[in-house]
């Protein structure tokens, strides 16, 4: 019970400070073309039975009974499966996945997490995948049965892990650092 009274507690900072830097964006006439309205809270039964809809921008809580999206997540987010289509900064727990299109900041906890663009943070799952993209990098401690990077700077703890590129080490079954002359190393990996 403790440990959930923080991690709100934290989400609520995360959210009141992102809801401040919008709040004086746009007193200050900041607003770019194109930006999607703010909420402090979301609630998803799935997508599209979500309030609001899923192009707000959320910073505080969010809690996806089965599905949910949003565009920019701040905070803290609840779900079975939870999306965000630009950024996820904040503490996202799931029961299935935590899924997010842009960059992320944070802890991720659920079966698969994943990150398209670059992420630093902590990855606890099943399967988890931090800066998929080419060009993006991870400063990130993966722990699961399966981490996977582009490029990461930390440590991939797991059964099987992979990085096209990596400064840190990598501590399984099955490790690969794909620019290395010797790229699969079981048991430790590490590159420099």
């Amino acid at each position: 019970m403790k440990a959930q009274f923080i991690a709100w507690v934290l989400g609520v900072m995360v959210g009141s400070a992102a809801w401040a830097q919008q709040t004086s964006t746009l007193s200050a006439g900041g607003a770019e073309s194109g930006a999607h309205p703010y909420t402090p809270f979301m609630f998803s039964i799935v997508t599209p039975l979500q309030v609001p809809t899923s192009d707000f921008d959320v910073g505080g809580l969010r809690i996806n009974a089965i599905y949910g999206e949003c565009q920019d997540f701040d905070g803290l987010d609840i779900s079975t499966v939870g999306r965000a289509r630009g950024h996820g900064n904040g503490l996202q727990a799931a029961l299935l996945a935590n899924i997010v299109d842009g960059e992320g900041l944070g802890m991720q906890v659920a079966p698969v997490n994943y990150v398209s663009g670059s992420y630093a943070g902590l990855q606890i799952g099943v399967v988890n995948y931090g800066a998929a993209k080419p060009q993006t990098s991870a400063q990130a401690l993966q722990i699961g049965v399966f981490n996977g990077s582009d490029f990461i700077k930390g440590c991939q703890i797991g059964v099987i892990n992979i990085a096209r590129e990596m400064i840190g080490f990598q501590i399984g079954v099955v490790n690969v650092i794909q620019n290395k002359d010797v790229s699969f190393l079981p048991i430790i990996n590490c590159y420099f």
